[in-house]
């Protein structure tokens, strides 16, 4: 996932002022069908879904499941590019630790409707998290939810007025100005250049009440891993931080994958659902 091509041919022709970070945020490839390969999890255990935003948006997920109907689920939400396709590794992961996962795309990717944009906030990440309240027959409060990268910040503003069992953020950015800030990303803009967005990813955790663990790639060369300071500093309790020695973004689970496991295991075991 690398912002850097898009900034070069949005300098291109932008003049000084208030500007959308979509250009920025988002990679997206659409298919018309999905791959979902490799030998790990069993056809028979892949079920692919669709589900409606709250505007009529149609979206397109995939389901993991364990033979177990006991067994835990985890909601993924991906990052800013390609499709579920091209995270299909860390869904295996995932289901091989031994949840039943669910991801999704935003819309604008993979076989979702529509195009990239704020609604990812506010009507995609909530009507994702509907869906499998409604299929587990589970609250909201019962999951724990996963996101990478982007996928942080849409599961971080999803949990701002419905707090899920866990919050997991990994790799993300604190906010736009973090983003846009001298030599944070690769975009060597000045701060204050963008006012339309609400990526505010710290304000959204300090603003929910989930536990919070805030993972990064120390040697994180895309987000720098001082935006989880940021993130951390933000977050009400209980919260933890880890960075992960030796990984870069989006590499941990394969850096680390035995710690990884074991970190997402032992926030769940310490904050159960209290139902």
């Amino acid at each position: 996932m690398s912002l850097r091509p898009l900034a070069v041919g949005l300098w291109a022709g932008v003049l000084p002022g208030c500007m959308t970070m979509d250009p920025f945020l988002f990679n997206p490839t659409a298919v018309d069908a999905y791959a979902f390969g490799g030998d790990v999890i069993p056809a028979e255990n892949v079920e692919e879904s669709t589900f409606r935003a709250k505007d009529g948006v149609r979206l397109h997920g995939v389901w993991c499941w364990q033979d177990d109907p006991a067994a835990p689920a985890l909601v993924f939400f991906h990052g800013n590019t390609g499709n579920l396709d091209d995270y299909w590794d860390r869904l295996e992961f995932y289901w091989s630790a031994g949840y039943t996962v669910f991801s999704f795309d935003y819309r604008g990717f993979g076989r979702s409707e529509g195009t990239p944009g704020r609604a990812i906030l506010e009507a995609d990440g909530p009507a994702a998290v509907a869906h499998v309240e409604g299929t587990l027959g589970q609250p909201f409060d019962t999951l724990p939810l996963l996101g990478l990268s982007l996928g942080g910040a849409v599961a971080a503003h999803t949990s701002v007025d419905a707090p899920p069992r866990v919050l997991i953020t990994e790799d993300t950015f604190a906010n736009t100005e973090f983003l846009t800030d001298d030599g944070a990303s690769g975009l060597d803009m000045p701060s204050g250049w963008f006012f339309e967005d609400p990526w505010d990813n710290a304000r959204a955790l300090s603003r929910q009440a989930a536990p919070v663990l805030i993972i990064h790639a120390a040697e994180d060369t895309f987000i720098p891993s001082t935006a989880a300071d940021i993130l951390y500093a933000a977050a009400q309790d209980p919260k933890a931080l880890w960075k992960v020695p030796g990984a870069d973004h989006a590499e941990i689970h394969t850096v680390a994958p035995g710690d990884y496991a074991a970190r997402i295991a032992d926030w769940l075991a310490r904050h159960p659902s209290a139902r």
